[in-house]
């Protein structure tokens, strides 16, 4: 494998392994000396294999086509060497090894990549330090520790090429400064939402840690006992607060920190706050719920935060389309959300015109001009997502569920969103597992491997352009 690929993946699992000091200092402050095992072998792993790594390969810059196979690299080797924590502790009571692996890669999968699929009963009954380490893989996927190192670890001729993969290049020049600004941000968030919840009397700190870093960042939800707790207005009201935020472009929250309040309401965020409105009103009267209760179901599904306190399984024919619509969507680009994306639909929409227009209006120049490769890029993404959420939906159908149930089901893995009708569990047959846990793969990665990999000409010119 190309060396300038393994050597950049070994910066990214010693600054992983660093990051798992975290856990380990909370496990030691509260004496949780079997939990503590698992988690100094998990860091000692992602440093060694790390240092290692670096030791053996030489680094160098990343062009467009190794940091999309880097980044698909990341979200395989860091759940795996993730998932030792639950091998361990094994909350999932697994009847064999196989089991006890499968479920462990899954939980970890779904927490790296911001899902939120759970199949631990009860996350109260986690030692404290392997509670903090489970959010802890969320702010790596979420915030982005792979962007975060990339950023840091590349000369300046190499960070535009980053900045056109990521789709940030005309966003500010210094990336560096703005990727730890992004960081920084996120980290206030935290604490202070965190503090927030404290004030309002929410007086276990790890927990409440824990379930802010969940809502922020797309993450594990909690589950219905948890959360009746936060069934009030003042909590639900902030939960919207935190889950529209991760869902908006990070350049939202670096602009409005900045003070650059003209750039804070893109066109991305305008269409986003409107689809919002229109399937909250739409949920409401199709499901019969209070205003609140609707906005906040489809501010979850379409942050693609998962967060559910309604049934689901129970909702009319003509209200689960509505939160399966909003979920595959996503919110915008380049944030904590996943699923298609507002601006891929965005640039598909302005390309869609742009020919209607040319079509009108014949001239020498309409004629000379050809398609865009973000256009081409947008569509194919699109494209692939539904043609893999179209076949994923229809294998998972053969556990014993309707095809409309599937699509929730599967549509919530690929849009790494993490809600279910129940039918995603424990229990699950092996092969059903890692059916979802491919789909959450591919929804994290998917426009940074698969296009690279599929349309290896949309690449190039993408690649030309960025050098440009």
């Amino acid at each position: 494998m190309n060396q300038r690929i393994l050597a950049n993946l070994g910066f990214l699992l010693q600054t992983a392994g660093l990051l798992t000091l975290l856990p380990v200092a909370v496990g030691l402050a509260f004496n949780e000396t079997l939990a503590l095992i698992p988690l100094f072998i998990t860091c000692i792993t992602f440093l060694g294999v790390g240092f290692l790594l670096n030791a053996l390969c030489e680094r160098k810059d990343l062009n467009v086509k190794s940091s999309s196979l880097l980044l698909f690299l990341a979200f395989i080797i860091l759940p795996l060497i993730g998932s030792i924590p639950y091998i361990f502790v094994d909350p999932f009571n697994s009847p064999n090894i196989l089991d006890l692996f499968s479920n462990s890669y899954f939980e970890s999968v779904s927490g790296f990549t911001t899902t939120g699929f759970s199949f631990i009963a009860s996350t109260e009954a986690l030692p404290r330090c392997i509670l903090v380490f489970r959010s802890l893989t969320e702010l790596m996927g979420g915030v982005g520790i792979v962007f975060l190192v990339l950023a840091f670890f590349q000369s300046k001729r190499a960070l535009p090429r980053l900045g056109g993969v990521l789709g940030i290049e005309k966003l500010n020049k210094n990336l560096k400064r703005m990727f730890l600004l992004v960081f920084v941000i996120y980290n206030v968030f935290i604490i202070g939402f965190t503090l927030l919840f404290y004030a309002m009397g929410y007086s276990n700190v790890v927990a409440t840690w824990a379930f802010v870093v969940d809502t922020l960042t797309g993450g594990f939800a909690p589950d219905v006992q948890q959360f009746e707790q936060y069934l009030y207005f003042a909590p639900k009201a902030l939960m919207i607060i935190m889950m529209f935020i991760g869902s908006v472009n990070f350049a939202f929250n670096y602009h409005l920190v900045t003070g650059k309040i003209k750039k804070v309401f893109s066109l991305e965020v305008g269409v986003y706050l409107s689809i919002i409105i229109a399937a909250s009103i739409a949920f409401a009267v199709a499901a019969k719920v209070d205003g609140l209760d609707a906005i906040f179901h489809v501010v979850s599904l379409s942050s693609t935060a998962g967060g559910t306190y309604l049934d689901l399984s129970g909702l009319s024919a003509n209200a689960l389309p509505i939160l399966t619509t909003v979920m595959v969507i996503g919110g915008c680009a380049f944030s904590m959300a996943g699923g298609i994306k507002i601006s891929r639909l965005l640039t598909v929409g302005q390309a869609i015109g742009h020919y209607l227009k040319m079509a009108f209006t014949r001239t020498k120049k309409n004629k000379k001009e050809k398609e865009t490769p973000e256009s081409l890029q947008a569509v194919t993404s699109i494209l692939l997502f539904i043609a893999v959420l179209a076949v994923f939906a229809l294998l998972y159908s053969t556990i014993g569920i309707s095809y409309e149930n599937a699509l929730f089901e599967v549509g919530s893995a690929l849009s790494t969103t993490g809600a279910s009708l129940g039918f995603v569990t424990v229990s699950m047959p092996i092969a059903y597992k890692w059916l979802l846990i491919a789909a959450m793969t591919i929804g994290k990665v998917e426009i940074l491997t698969i296009i690279t990999i599929l349309a290896p000409l949309t690449v190039k010119k993408l690649k030309r352009k960025t050098l440009a």
